[in-house]
């Protein structure tokens, strides 16, 4: 059985107060949307960052850009280096910082999470990095006779021996992982949780290149688990699913293609935002 996720942005829009989550159908401010595209050039570093250059990398004339430019480094958005060169400004820390501590899970997040439990009946959770931990960010039961119940949010322990985290520790930059893992050894939690850290590492290189990651029996005896993280460096979170083993045999192939399908449709509405920015 196949799943398909239409694309999220065609499920948002705003009215006219400008309520909403999604680009499509949106009230925007041309001059607002302008500078949102030079500060996401500055954030990439995709140009050369002189004032000329991102202006016309953002498609703009050259004064406005550099009158923008300007008011993003009066509110603290952007900054100077010693070469004249546009970088991100101190406030940007404030965002980064409340982004990352904030409870809220975004709307186009949620939604595929929903959509997954509703149509597959099994219990799906969201994981995604915070800081510098793994966290259990929502959960939504299961409507099928026998699942498996875990804990509404909080800290995401053991994460080696569990899907969600193996998909996550995946995606991580090799420096963030790496200190992640210095701080969290890899201790067996199940006879059959992997421990061996060339062995996980060459786990982890499996999990990168087809999209999602399993665990068999690695974190509770009897339950087994998959996770899909979304593709990109825009964000590292992973929709996962714990299941009885017996049922995990049955259904594998189909809950990986509807995972991989819901972290894809997250993916690509990021990319909508990032290229509309």
């Amino acid at each position: 059985m196949g799943f398909r996720y239409a694309p999220l942005h065609a499920m948002t829009t705003e009215d006219g107060n400008g309520n909403g989550n999604g680009p499509r159908g949106a009230t925007r401010v041309q001059s607002v949307e302008r500078a949102a595209r030079l500060l996401m050039l500055v954030a990439r570093d995709s140009t050369d960052g002189t004032g000329t250059g991102l202006a016309k990398a953002a498609g703009l004339a050259v004064p406005t850009g550099h009158h923008l430019l300007s008011t993003l480094v009066a509110e603290g958005l952007l900054a100077r280096d010693e070469f004249g060169r546009y970088i991100l400004g101190p406030a940007v820390s404030v965002l980064a910082d409340a982004y990352h501590e904030t409870l809220a899970v975004p709307d186009y997040l949620s939604r595929p999470l929903q959509g997954l439990a509703q149509t597959t009946g099994e219990t799906t959770y969201l994981v995604g990095w915070r800081g510098s931990r793994i966290e259990l960010l929502r959960r939504v039961e299961g409507n099928l006779p026998v699942r498996v119940s875990m804990p509404t949010t909080g800290v995401y322990h053991d994460a080696h021996a569990r899907a969600g985290g193996k998909a996550v520790l995946a995606e991580l930059p090799d420096p963030v992982r790496e200190e992640y893992l210095a701080q969290h050894p890899l201790r067996p939690v199940t006879t059959s949780t992997i421990t061996d850290r060339r062995r996980f590492e060459t786990e982890l290189a499996l999990v990168r290149s087809r999209g999602w990651a399993v665990d068999e029996e690695e974190f509770t005896p009897g339950v087994c688990c998959i996770a899909a993280a979304v593709p990109g460096e825009a964000i590292q979170v992973a929709y996962a699913m714990s299941l009885p083993a017996q049922r995990y045999a049955e259904r594998r192939e189909e809950l990986v293609q509807a995972l991989t399908a819901a972290a894809r449709s997250v993916a690509e509405v990021l990319a909508t935002y990032g290229s509309s920015a």
